[in-house]
């Protein structure tokens, strides 16, 4: 039903094999750490006592034994019976350690030096029992040759694709010969290892809390070998029922575990259980119970940092610190706190992706790809590519896209490979605009004039008559300005809907699509993006977001299409057959970037359309690199590139290579 369809929108070497012990009573063992139950299992700064062993056991533990300094160890919590409602794990003794996971089943940590490690997990069950369990890890020397280490150990829900990383150390002019994975535990999944360094599969189906674990075996030149194991925690899941909204969700809690809706942001927005409309499902959240942030804000009122963040939910607490920061330091205008008045809740998952809004929940969607800092940070976060770039598979044209300020690349280049920091106003690039594009969606379905609900019915039921009487500013926006290539749409359908391509679709060049699209209203052919019963409301997201980022950040889009682009190439070897720096301020374009705006940011003065930079039509036939530098600079030279010639890959939709373009 499109009416529910959400929008858009990283020595010596460990024991071989690296040690792993289920420690539970069950089994009898000495080294127990199966918790029985009991209340105040959070509090409690006692260990639980190794003998004599509980009666019953409510969790257990599978951890790593051992690991050496510098590699990355392992511990998932599990519940005996039942599931877990909530998790939070505390070092109890050894070197301080950076607990990235500490709120999931599985928490992954790289101790610097020798000694040992206590780490506890006190879990609440959702029957409301509580206990405990705790783990010891015995941390050997360094390594002092050649290694491998994957990154990182962490927990699923069944039917999430999920990927570990394998990260080779290589010494005295040795090579990485080959890397080969095993799995050697838990139910079998399909391995995809197209990238030799790089482990992804989908999560099994399964009925109590399991666990996966996986070797990878490193060959260098020398001829030396090294594995490491990692381990990925799969939890249970109640199945979805008929009509609910999530296949699946991975677990999240919410950051201001004090504010005041904590206790129903996830059961509203981000629960199997979640139901989009009637009154009388289990979980039915009306307005009165979760209510858009503008109505905490009062009407008319910009919401504070503090009340945006107790909206919050995520998987990793780092996610956010990091959200948060962004907001005290980025949102200067206030134009991001404006947007997010139009929403429920902020869902930022390690495993989300792609990015969505969900008018049937008023909730935002985040991918955590956007958040990161750090690279322990990026270790948690999934490198799954997005599902839709399979979607041009066959077609004889790439299109092409970047973020330019100055003649110059304004987004910086990340590749998952390299484990490098992210520095915070970097954000702005994707996170920033990122939000432009998906509360721009919030603010389509309730729009700013139109946020004072009806507290008795849930968000859905609000947008219903709206929604069926084509009244969203999408829909005027169709209506006053219709995109017209039907060439495009089309192509829209293959694109971003999947559908499969014609022959005639196979045939098109770069340059036949380039005279399509020029030829229209739309500034990117996400725009096409549009479902059989409704208009496109990629259409205006894309509009809002270019627009954004542009008159508040400088930032101007290059679009192209070039030949289809071989992995590999690099930008300077990839040709444009048509492209385009600006083509927001065409002419054509700025009446629909007006209605936008009055619709959804009527704060902003429309007439700042009419001041956009003029649109620079690139060369045909010269490269992706050498139409970087078209814009008058009036004497001045660019700085030197952030990324040179910067390969074109169509692998990862989390490597940030310059000049791909993706889906939103």
């Amino acid at each position: 039903m499109n009416t529910m369809t959400p929008f858009d929108t990283q020595p010596l070497s460990r024991p071989r094999p690296r040690g792993a012990i289920l420690l539970s009573l069950l089994a009898g063992s000495v080294l127990s750490a199966c918790g029985g139950g009991g209340g105040g299992a959070g509090t409690s700064a006692d260990p639980v006592p190794v003998t004599p062993a509980p009666t019953e056991c409510v969790v257990r533990i599978i951890a790593d034994t051992s690991v050496a300094a510098g590699k990355t160890a392992g511990a998932t919590v599990q519940a005996c019976s039942g599931a877990m409602a909530d998790v939070s794990w505390v070092q109890e003794s050894g070197a301080a350690l950076e607990l990235q996971a500490a709120r999931s089943a599985t928490v992954a940590f790289e101790p610097s030096v020798a000694g040992s490690v206590r780490l506890r997990a006190n879990v609440t069950l959702v029957d409301g029992r509580s206990a405990s369990a705790s783990a010891d890890v015995l941390v050997s020397s360094a390594p002092t040759g050649s290694y491998i280490n994957v990154r990182a150990d962490h927990s699923v829900r069944a039917d999430t694709d999920t990927s570990v990383r394998a990260w080779p150390t290589v010494v005295g002019g040795d090579n990485v010969t080959s890397i080969t994975w095993t799995q050697i535990a838990g139910p079998t999944v399909t391995l995809d290892t197209t990238e030799p360094q790089l482990l992804m599969f989908k999560s099994p189906q399964v009925t109590a809390d399991t666990v996966l674990k996986f070797r990878a075996l490193l060959t260098t030149s020398s001829g030396r070998q090294d594995t490491d194991e990692v381990t990925v925690g799969v939890e249970v899941q109640a199945a979805k029922p008929n009509g609910y909204l999530f296949d699946q969700t991975e677990r999240v809690h919410a950051y201001r575990a004090a504010g005041v809706y904590a206790g129903v942001l996830a059961r509203c927005t981000y629960d199997i259980g979640v139901y989009y409309a009637n009154s009388s499902a289990t979980n039915f959240c009306s307005t009165a119970t979760l209510p858009l942030l503008q109505t905490e804000a009062g009407a008319g009122a910009v919401p504070s940092v503090a009340q945006v963040m107790g909206r919050v939910l995520v998987s990793h607490d780092f996610l956010g610190a990091n959200f948060e920061n962004f907001l005290l330091t980025q949102d200067v205008n206030g134009d991001f706190r404006r947007l997010l008045s139009g929403v429920t809740a902020i869902v930022i998952g390690s495993h989300v992706r792609p990015s969505y809004y969900q008018p049937a929940t008023g909730a935002i969607y985040l991918d955590a790809n956007n958040l990161w800092l750090t690279p322990q940070q990026r270790d948690v976060v999934t490198e799954v590519p997005d599902y839709r770039l399979a979607y041009a598979d066959g077609l004889n044209f790439t299109s092409l896209g970047r973020q330019v300020k100055n003649n110059d690349y304004a987004r910086a280049s990340y590749p998952s490979t390299q484990r490098r920091s992210r520095a915070s106003a970097d954000l702005i690039t994707d996170l920033g605009r990122l939000l432009y594009h998906e509360l721009s969606h919030a603010s389509d379905f309730i729009s700013p004039a139109e946020r004072a609900l009806n507290p008795g019915l849930s968000i859905y039921a609000n947008v219903l008559p709206r929604l069926t009487a084509n009244s969203l500013p999408s829909d005027m926006l169709a209506f006053q300005y219709p995109l017209q290539s039907s060439e495009m749409k089309a192509l829209g359908q293959v694109l971003y809907r999947g559908a499969t391509a014609t022959a005639q679709q196979k045939a098109y060049t770069a340059t036949d699509i380039g005279r399509f699209f020029s030829s229209d209203r739309a500034s990117d052919d996400y725009a096409y993006s549009i479902s059989a019963d409704s208009n496109s409301r990629e259409d205006l997201a894309m509009l809002f977001e270019e627009f954004m980022m542009s008159y508040r950040h400088g930032i101007v889009y290059d679009y192209a299409y070039s030949d289809l682009v071989l992995d590999g190439q690099t930008a300077s070897q990839v040709l444009v057959r048509w492209g385009e720096r600006g083509r927001i301020a065409e002419a054509a374009i700025k009446p629909r970037i007006k209605l936008v705006l009055q619709q959804v940011a009527p704060w902003i003065d429309v007439s700042a359309v009419d001041r956009l930079p003029a649109p620079i039509l690139m060369t045909p036939g010269a490269s992706w690199t050498a139409n970087l530098t078209i814009s008058p600079m009036f004497g001045a030279t660019p700085s030197s590139l952030r990324t040179l010639a910067p390969a074109v890959s169509t692998r990862s939709a989390r490597d940030d290579v310059q000049g791909l373009r993706r889906p939103h």
